[in-house]
């Protein structure tokens, strides 16, 4: 399974419209893997998680061709995940018709209403699948098993979910948005065991009440406590994503506290192999 991590920030980016603090005017200055856009990844080319408003830069960036893609799948309804009106641009009248024949898309209750609400001037609509927590998913050679986040939103009661990802024996959860888990979740996953492991960490070095994204110090308590029950082994990639300037910290700094802990910093770009 061949990972492509297309964007690492929380919804704001890196630096950040309008911001003046540290972190900002330091990754102006420095550039490198400290400019992080909004989240996003990419399995095999194939399999595509999120598609918020950096979609286009990724594409262009990273020399991506859409209509590789097959499956595209949604955490939650936040527009930095789901932007809903880009999602137009997949649509006869600015894109082939074959394009949004060949992309199946996936996502909760919320997001099914957001994409299906969109009518492009021509007067074509996507038509996006529901799925649910804890349920078993067959995407041509995948396996996709949602698992229940814990994040607000707009959206009263919305399911935001996390993916467990699968194909030849090797698998992936996908963290992000979510706190720390819900016991439901817990439960699941202990009879999960995981070769990769792609968790937020949006608060950085900053603790944060907000129970529904993580900090740095809660991010170790997660995955001491997936180590714990088996969910992850010793040998899993871990990979931290999904930062915001809020955190008050930089690329290499993340790097330094993480390292001696075996987990990866990710990086706008970066590629992994399961």
């Amino acid at each position: 399974m061949n990972i492509h991590i297309l964007g690492t920030a929380a919804a704001e980016g890196i630096p950040a419209i309008g911001c003046n603090c540290a972190v900002c005017c330091t990754a102006r200055e420095r550039g490198g893997k400290n400019i992080r856009s909004r989240s996003g990844a990419l399995i095999d080319n194939l399999l595509k998680i999120d598609f918020g408003p950096d979609t286009l830069y990724h594409i262009h960036r990273e020399r991506l061709n859409p209509t590789d893609w097959r499956f595209l799948v949604f955490t939650h309804s936040h527009h930095d995940h789901c932007a809903r009106e880009e999602l137009q641009y997949l649509l006869p009248g600015f894109a082939p018709p074959e394009t949004a024949r060949h992309l199946r898309l996936f996502g909760n209750a919320a997001v099914k209403a957001k994409v299906e609400s969109l009518v492009n001037y021509a007067g074509f609509r996507l038509e996006c699948n529901l799925i649910r927590a804890f349920e078993r998913y067959t995407l041509g050679d995948y396996t996709l098993i949602p698992v229940r986040a814990t994040h607000m939103t707009e959206v009263p009661d919305e399911e935001v979910l996390n993916l467990i990802i699968e194909r030849d024996g090797r698998r992936l959860l996908y963290a992000c948005d979510t706190g720390w888990y819900p016991d439901a979740t817990w439960d699941f996953l202990a009879e999960v065991e995981l070769d990769g492991l792609i968790l937020e960490c949006s608060f950085g070095f900053q603790p944060n009440d907000y129970r529904g994204h993580l900090d740095f110090a809660s991010c170790l308590e997660v995955i001491q406590a997936m180590r714990k029950q088996g969910t992850l082994r010793d040998d899993s990639q871990v990979v931290l994503t999904h930062f915001s300037h809020n955190g008050g910290a930089l690329h290499e700094e993340l790097e330094a506290r993480a390292t001696p802990y075996g987990i990866l910093i990710g990086w706008d770009g970066m590629r992994l192999t399961l």
